[in-house]
């Protein structure tokens, strides 16, 4: 496969200031290059497209039941697992999501279909990993009296000394991400959104092991005060934020803390309904979208980097819902888009640029028309390009 690839003619799109300019993409080895570094390459035109950076995932579930009603997640182990994430994850890049990111999978599954991916052992997007979530007995995610019988999507963990070793054991199993569940959430009956559930020693001793090893730390979090204090000790990204405040979102900003927002857990109505949500569940997702919103508005006021996730499965198109319903909530069009592509890879480590250029992952989409003036032009992408490899190639 000639992994040298000119792409001729596209309108290409910067999230910066939602302009699109016509020239042409230089791909070897999966980056964008200089176009006068090919040698030989296949030729692609791409005239009449506009190219753009993929979208995101920032909070994903691959293999999860979203929800589990019948509990027969709880029977399942690894394999069932390791399956749904897989066909989960390829279906994701046909809708043009390049980039996931798993916070809390089962069993190392999403460590291995990351592998996979970076391998190009399947074509898909680019995925970076948390292996399971860690909680504290009782906390958020908790089922009880269910338990899993061989699959781990969550470690429980009590203590500054149990903080310790769960971190590390994770890190050792090759993660990209630690994901703590710092607050209650909506699904459960016995918490709130707001409730910390870490002491103030157990988060500052897996915050140390994460600063010392260079793992970067997401929190499901739904409180203002619990907020800042994870973004004081170096938290990466509050997800969710259900019921953050002025006061947070200066603290945000200050730390360079990001908000992944999954606004569609509390907006999304349709969705409650037909996943069957529990009552007790829409009822407080209702409750929470106004604070939900204003929080998301407040975070942005102060300048706190916003990336796009959903928190929902299937992940493509709960994607593109998630992006409507931002823009639904308050944010520009253009807000949007960034937070759904350039901003996100800059989350995940891939760089500050907003439009692609020699230097940046090859982690493309090209459309049929221009975002900012008909957002639906991203939902079925014309091609798709992970890794520098066509996964949907333009033409085909």
């Amino acid at each position: 496969m000639n992994n040298q690839i000119l792409i001729k003619g596209a309108d290409v799109f910067d999230s910066a200031n939602g302009e699109s300019k016509v020239r042409d993409l230089a791909v070897k080895d999966g980056q964008v290059v200089d176009p006068s570094s090919l040698v030989n390459p296949q030729i692609v035109d791409a005239s009449g497209l506009t190219a753009m950076f993929g979208l995101w995932d920032c909070h994903a579930h691959p293999g999860g039941l979203m929800y589990d009603l019948s509990a027969a997640g709880y029977f399942e182990g690894p394999a069932e697992w390791a399956v749904r994430a897989g066909s989960n994850l390829l279906e994701a890049a046909t809708y043009g999501v390049t980039g996931i990111r798993a916070v809390a999978d089962a069993s190392r599954v999403d460590i291995a279909w990351a592998k996979a991916l970076a391998e190009g052992k399947y074509l898909g997007p680019r995925l970076l990993c948390a292996g399971a979530g860690i909680r504290t007995t009782g906390g958020h995610g908790t089922a009880f009296p269910r338990r899993p019988t061989d699959a781990v999507w969550e470690i429980p963990a009590d203590g500054a000394d149990e903080m310790r070793k769960v971190a590390r054991s994770l890190v050792e199993q090759g993660v990209d991400w630690l994901k703590l569940m710092i607050t209650g959430g909506l699904y459960s009956e016995h918490e709130t959104v707001e409730d910390s559930q870490f002491t103030d020693d157990e988060l500052v001793a897996v915050m140390e092991v994460a600063r010392n090893r260079g793992i970067p730390v997401a929190a499901h979090c739904g409180g203002a005060r619990i907020a800042e204090r994870f973004s004081e000790l170096g938290g990466r990204s509050i997800e969710h934020g259900y019921a953050l405040d002025e006061k947070t979102a200066a603290t945000l900003a200050k730390n360079g803390t990001w908000l992944v927002p999954t606004i569609s857990v509390t907006h999304d109505v349709e969705m409650m309904e037909n996943d069957e949500w529990p009552t007790h569940a829409k009822e407080k997702a209702v409750v929470a979208a106004k604070k939900h919103a204003e929080g998301l508005m407040a975070c942005i006021a102060a300048g706190v980097k916003i990336a796009t996730g959903a928190d929902l499965n299937p992940i493509g198109p709960k994607t593109h819902r998630e992006i409507t319903l931002l823009e639904s909530a308050g944010m520009s069009r253009l807000q949007v888009l960034h937070a759904a592509t350039a901003s996100a890879r800059e989350l995940n480590g891939l760089g500050a640029q907003t439009t692609p250029t020699p230097g940046t992952a090859a982690d493309l989409i090209f459309v049929e028309g221009n975002p900012m003036t008909d957002m639906s032009c991203i939902e079925r992408p014309k091609g798709v390009m992970t890794f520098g490899r066509f996964v949907i190639p333009i033409g085909g």
